[in-house]
């Protein structure tokens, strides 16, 4: 029992892979809100200046998720012609995570599949890997609702796929990332339209600068669309300009 204690970091997580932590660690939740803190709240503030820093701090991170956001959308992630999925994830995730997908799909070329049994669409295949490592993994697929499980619960745990389900998608074609292994909070554009606030929250030039900001570019973006649309948006625009 004690030398199953002392290895507790081997075995623990796995407890945990099949629940959705963003990939974090149990430590990770401190170490971010330190992270965040350091360099605006010494440990000498006082309790009056905590508020107007902390909204200070709070800005900066607002335009640090914007700047991260444009570069997602319009700057431009070196994809080789061949590699299909990861053109599609391209279109879909933000850099950051396109990256840490990226990451995984470099890994595919190191295991090779074995079917192990059949049934009408349903494959269960076991990935074993050929670089002189003994490790295999077992998954099953559907390949007509393009559904797929994984022991390493890779999906699970971060919310994205691993390097075992993207072999899978190769080996069939599946040339799109599955709708299913698409998690919304990791999509380009969903910090801009997803923020809420109070009334109570909205204290403060900046912060109802910072809200109206965020809600006009989700309307000037559907507005956009269609023309119809854009001359309404507009119209309202002058309205709203006449009576400020």
């Amino acid at each position: 029992m004690q030398g199953i204690f002392n290895i507790r970091q081997r075995w623990i997580p796995l407890w945990n892979r099949s629940t959705f932590f963003a990939g974090m660690r149990s430590t990770g939740r401190s170490e971010s809100t330190n992270n965040f803190f350091n360099g605006w709240l010494p440990i000498t503030t006082v309790l009056y200046s905590f508020v107007t820093k902390y909204e200070t701090a709070l800005l900066e991170v607002y335009e640090r998720e914007s700047a991260k956001d444009f570069a997602s959308e319009h700057r431009y992630r070196q994809v080789y012609h061949h590699q299909a999925l990861l053109k599609d994830a391209a279109k879909i995730y933000t850099r950051t995570m396109f990256h840490k997908l990226q990451d995984q799909f470099d890994q595919v070329v190191r295991f090779v599949t074995i079917e192990r049994h059949v049934e009408g669409n349903v494959k269960q295949l076991m990935l074993k890997s050929h670089n002189g490592r003994t490790e295999s993994f077992e998954i099953e697929i559907d390949l007509e609702k393009l559904t797929s499980n994984c022991r390493y619960k890779l999906f699970e745990y971060v919310g994205l796929p691993c390097c075992h389900l993207l072999k899978v998608f190769s080996k069939y074609d599946i040339l799109k990332i599955p709708k299913v292994f698409i998690m919304t909070r990791w999509t380009i554009g969903v910090n801009k339209f997803s923020r809420s606030y109070d009334e109570s929250q909205l204290e403060g030039d900046n912060l109802r600068y910072n809200h109206l900001s965020l809600r006009a570019s989700n309307l000037f973006e559907r507005a956009s669309k269609m023309k119809e649309s854009f001359d309404f948006a507009v119209l309202k625009l002058d309205e709203l300009e006449s009576y400020l």
